[in-house]
């Protein structure tokens, strides 16, 4: 691949590689600040493997269940596979800012385990009969649940929660379980090993299993693992960096994100810890998706427009970026720039800076495109009203893999589901993943005193409704804008949880009591 995507390859799924210059860690708190030994691994962490199996629980014996939470974090390997943490693990993979290089690793790095708990599952567990001072008092949407929360983030219509594969949203959804690893034989062996554990004195019993796997393309002759979707695009460039956190970031013009963004912390300014905390601290939340994507409906609509702009480049105002990850804000006429743009530039840029000059009328790449409305940087919208201020307390982390066959242009339609599953992290699911759902997603009105048109949403992933949907590609020097009107949704979510992401502490709490 050119342009430096042979390096964002190895960064994602491999490699030994130098640090990037210009760490957002530099100068900042150490990441020995958040105890990496009690908090979810790829809460902090991307994994960069290429397979992940995610495993549907329901409790059917409680206290057998609760027991196999402490089994899973007891630090005996032999016994179980054991939740991987945030603490370095470097073999195999480029070393954090603060990881000690000079120590064995915590974890053989064929697999990593972690798990969710959704409301109905703690239910499920006993844990609020047996801890009466349990509160998650600012968490209604955790509670509530992703069902009954569907309609604010645009899951109606094919990806309303009557459609869910059978499992998700009914309330028996209680656990889910999710197994990376770095390849087939690993994979098979972990997960007969976690069926036992399941079913060790009938603790859980298996609602529904869902295979990811990285798309694979031919490189010297052997395949390897790419970082691409399943519509053709680059993806997992726009990592989000955090002050002081475990992992070398790429360059990103953006103000780095507080800790307590993603783990639960006491010294959060918006929410407050679940009680006890001992269940609270050092967790998160996650909403697991799954979503299919319509190739064949994107593609088809992307071809009917050519009479109105060229097809690859109406993609790249789509997205934001070109196929191959150029972003619009860096090289708005072509993907491949003269001389080419270094992986580790990919996210190096600023729609409007503090005196609002930049790309304020999207120009470049329009405000409505995708990566803008679900990460505006410091376009002023809803939630963030003046140039070049900051979005952070919205912002998202994204894990997640590709599902199903690659697409093949030569034979579009071959009925096969593809698409898109992991998890949207965060600490508040009300005011991170729900606030961009429902404001910067699926609002026309998002980006304030721009007055996009009303009817305006996401044109990637936004949930359209049944007539005059629009986007509009502004031209330079007063020309007309060129609207792209008879947008459908080209997404349907298939699945859908809202989980607490518990601490090893957490695990260890819940598995003690009586």
């Amino acid at each position: 691949m050119s342009n430096g995507h042979s390096g964002l390859l190895h960064r994602l799924f491999g490699g030994g590689d130098a640090a990037p210059k210009g760490n957002a860690n530099e100068g900042r708190a150490p990441a020995s600040a958040l105890p990496l030994a009690d908090i979810q691994g790829f809460i902090l962490r991307g994994y960069r493997m290429p397979m992940v199996r995610h495993f549907l629980l329901t409790v059917d014996t409680p206290s057998a269940a609760r027991a196999l939470l402490a089994r899973f974090v007891s630090g005996d390997e032999a016994d179980a596979p054991q939740i991987t943490t945030a603490q370095d693990w470097h073999i195999g993979f480029a070393p954090g800012p603060n990881d000690d290089t000079t120590q064995a690793p915590r974890h053989k790095p064929d697999y990593c385990l972690n798990l969710g708990i959704t409301w109905p599952g703690l239910v499920a567990l006993q844990v609020p009969e047996r801890v009466p001072t349990l509160s998650f008092k600012s968490f209604e949407a955790f509670t509530a649940g992703a069902a009954a929360r569907a309609a604010r983030v645009g899951d109606t219509g094919a990806g309303d929660p009557a459609h869910w594969i059978e499992g998700f949203g009914k309330g028996q959804d209680h656990v889910l379980v999710s197994l990376h690893a770095m390849g087939p034989a690993p994979m098979q062996a972990y997960t007969a090993r976690l069926e036992a554990l399941f079913n060790d004195g009938g603790a859980y019993r298996e609602l529904w299993r869902g295979d990811g796997m990285a798309l694979m393309e031919m490189q010297d002759g052997r395949p390897v693992p790419t970082a691409k979707v399943h519509f053709g695009y680059t993806d997992g460039i726009g990592m989000t960096t955090l002050r002081g956190g475990p992992e070398h970031y790429p360059p990103d013009r953006q103000e780095p994100c507080e800790p307590w963004l993603f783990v639960l912390r006491e010294e959060a300014e918006n929410y407050l810890v679940p009680t006890p905390l001992e269940i609270g601290l050092n967790g998160s939340f996650a909403v697991f998706k799954k979503i299919e994507t319509d190739v064949v409906g994107f593609e088809s609509f992307l071809q009917s427009k050519k009479d109105q702009i060229d097809p690859e480049l109406l993609a790249a105002k789509i997205c934001g970026r070109w196929r191959n990850g150029v972003p619009l804000a860096l090289s708005p006429e072509t993907d491949s720039p003269a001389g080419g743009l270094p992986a580790a530039q990919l996210n190096d840029f600023e729609y409007v800076n503090a005196v609002g000059s930049g790309d304020p009328k999207g120009l470049r790449c329009p405000v409505g495109a995708h990566i803008r409305r679900i990460n505006p940087r410091g376009q002023p919208v809803t939630g963030q009203g003046h140039p070049g201020g900051s979005n952070n307390t919205h912002r998202l982390i994204r894990r997640g893999l590709p599902y199903g066959p690659a697409y093949d242009p030569s034979q579009p339609h071959d009925g096969l589901e593809r698409g898109l599953m992991g998890y949207f992290i965060n600490s508040s699911i009300e005011n991170q993943y729900e606030f961009v759902l429902k404001n910067w997603v699926n609002d026309g009105e998002f980006a304030g005193s721009l007055r996009l048109n009303v009817k305006a949403r996401d044109p990637f992933i936004g949930t359209q409704g049944d007539t005059d949907n629009v986007f509009v590609i502004p031209q330079p020097n007063g020309a007309p804008p060129i609207r792209i009107d008879g947008l459908r949704s080209f997404i349907a979510t298939r699945a859908a949880a809202y989980c607490f992401l518990p601490s090893i502490t957490a695990m260890k709490f819940m598995a003690a009591l009586p």
